[in-house]
């Protein structure tokens, strides 16, 4: 479960690489989609995990027999000048599986466009460093720390862009004990390596569509809609 959450948070967190002027900025939804592997729904002595198999014996924890996992959230990228943008991202999402499942983010993203006026580059390079905290009904919460080097190219022609990041992702989950009165957690590791992202950006006015793959030990896809103004 947890690599799963740290995986569907690191996707869709960007959508180019330049940033907004003071005071432009977008807001929409994006929807993250993970795919579970089947090695995460069993770990190594056989036990089934969240995601797992459903069992019908009071006696064993059952899974949830997931084998895919979506979730909205809503993100706002707000130029703050100076190449310079800040982001935020926020979700109370009730699964019908997991529950009541609530995140919030913030981040902030670096055009690294004065590094390059002498020398001009046909494409716009950037940085991001994004925060995320979530939590699971009562007892599962955890936390998020990604950091990108986002490429992207605009082609003026058509309204079309292609982006492409690679970046370091470090997730872990703490699991309370419903069950224990002194309140004692479990600390769950997640995901910690390297994630490789590619999607196109797609705008007409001020709508802008977005799709994503994001690919690591876990693979992802997502989708974004947005008002840019």
């Amino acid at each position: 479960m947890s690599k799963t959450f740290g995986a569907s948070l690191s996707s869709s967190m960007f959508h180019t690489a330049e940033a907004y002027d003071f005071p432009h900025f977008d807001i929409g939804i994006n929807l993250l989609s993970v795919a579970i592997p089947s090695s995460a729904r069993q770990d190594s002595n056989s036990h089934v995990t969240v995601f797992g198999n459903y069992i019908n014996d009071s006696t064993k924890i059952s899974g949830l027999n997931m084998s895919n996992f979506q979730l909205p959230v809503l993100q706002l990228n707000f130029g703050l000048g100076d190449n310079t943008n800040i982001l935020l991202r926020y979700t109370r999402w009730n699964d019908s599986k997991l529950g009541d499942i609530n995140v919030f983010g913030a981040g902030i993203k670096y055009e690294l466009e004065n590094l390059f006026s002498i020398s001009p580059i046909p494409f716009n390079i950037g940085i991001l460093a994004f925060y995320q905290k979530y939590k699971v009904d009562k007892y599962i919460e955890g936390a998020a720390f990604d950091m990108h080097l986002i490429f992207s190219k605009h082609f003026r022609i058509i309204p079309l862009e292609l982006y492409a990041s690679g970046g370091y992702l470090n997730n872990t989950t703490n699991i309370q004990n419903p069950n224990d009165r002194a309140g004692s957690s479990t600390s769950v590791e997640g995901l910690e390596n390297i994630r490789y992202q590619a999607g196109m950006n797609f705008s007409v006015f001020i709508i802008n569509v977005n799709a994503e793959y994001s690919f690591g030990e876990y693979s992802t896809v997502s989708l974004g809609v947005r008002v840019s103004l």
